[in-house]
């Protein structure tokens, strides 16, 4: 057999060791939409608990066959009947859950990233079902038939960039503790991990207009321009909270003028000399989010991006993700 065979013949083998991994332990990010568990997605086997039952089991057929008991067979016979219809009430317990995935979030470095995903029993109650990523504790819920209900998993987020769900496991050992059923689902979610603040962080820079004063001065050159709808991170001293007591709705203030401290700019060259890329990163991070409670625009210039002066939650959102994947010391 040429050389050339025998390379395809291992590129085959491969192929098709990495489809059966993928096939049994999930192991890359395959399920791209909504999953319903079926039996070949659905591993059982006996819980430590079983394992002890099933070898009693054992010990109590072979007694009662040595000594002709028959009162030992019916009890062995009884119970080991009870274990198999355990066997199949923990299988269908699993069956027909459908799992789906519905978003990822944001946290900052050291902390919990959150995922959403959506769980569907079926027409079939559902007891006992835990869900559990690589890392983080375990959810366990209860779904009534019919129902639906979004589950979230906290994965520990150590670093900074983007950070994937990875491997779900959905497992189950109702009703009596004896089997464990459990089955993979791997969506390609993804979340951003934002550096964490400085703290500790020195004063926000002087401004584009004139130096960064404090909130009392800057207020006095504003004027309030009108309201918009509130979006999820505005700072609170912008909510119209009048509006909220009297029930018409979550706004916020938008305001016109300079402000006192005038347009905020950050410049990467601009930050002392000798300090590290994580550093500056974290202290970037801190005074992105004070000019945000500050309502103070800002814009941001590091290497590879340039955010134009804005301000509210999504140019706060951009700049700080600009910040998250923002090339390691080591890459650049």
């Amino acid at each position: 057999m040429t050389t050339l065979g025998i390379a395809g013949l291992q590129t085959q083998a491969r192929s098709w060791r990495q489809r059966v991994r993928q096939l049994v332990w999930r192991l890359a990010p395959g399920d791209l939409d909504r999953i319903v568990l079926r039996h070949s997605r659905i591993y059982i086997l006996p819980t430590p608990r079983g394992a002890a039952l099933l070898a009693t089991l054992a010990t109590m057929l072979l007694t009662a066959m040595n000594y002709a008991l028959s009162l030992g067979f019916a009890l062995t016979f009884l119970v080991g009947g009870m274990v198999a219809a355990a066997l199949l009430a923990t299988f269908r317990n699993m069956a027909g859950l459908a799992v789906a995935p519905l978003g990822a979030g944001e946290a900052f470095a050291g902390g919990d990233l959150e995922f959403n995903l959506s769980l569907a029993s079926g027409s079939r109650q559902r007891i006992g079902i835990t869900v559990a990523g690589r890392q983080g504790l375990p959810n366990s819920v209860d779904l009534a038939p019919g129902a639906t209900r979004p589950i979230a998993i906290s994965i520990p987020a150590p670093k900074r960039g983007h950070l994937g769900l990875g491997r779900i496991s959905l497992s189950s050992d109702f009703p009596l503790g004896i089997w464990r059923a459990w089955a993979y689902v791997h969506f390609p979610l993804t979340g951003t991990v934002f550096p964490a603040p400085e703290a500790g962080a020195p004063p926000l820079p002087p401004g584009h207009h004139g130096s960064y004063v404090g909130r009392s001065s800057r207020l006095a050159d504003t004027e309030l321009a009108g309201l918009r709808d509130y979006e999820r991170g505005d700072a609170q001293n912008r909510i119209a909270w009048k509006a909220v007591a009297r029930g018409a709705g979550w706004y916020s203030k938008q305001f016109e003028g300079t402000g006192g401290g005038g347009v905020l700019e950050l410049h990467w060259v601009e930050l002392p000399v000798g300090i590290d890329t994580e550093t500056g990163l974290s202290r970037f991070t801190a005074w992105i989010l004070s000019a945000e409670r500050a309502a103070l625009p800002f814009s941001l210039h590091i290497p590879g991006t340039v955010l134009r002066t804005g301000q509210g939650a999504g140019h706060r959102r951009a700049a700080l993700t600009a910040l998250a994947v923002f090339p390691p010391a080591s890459a650049r």
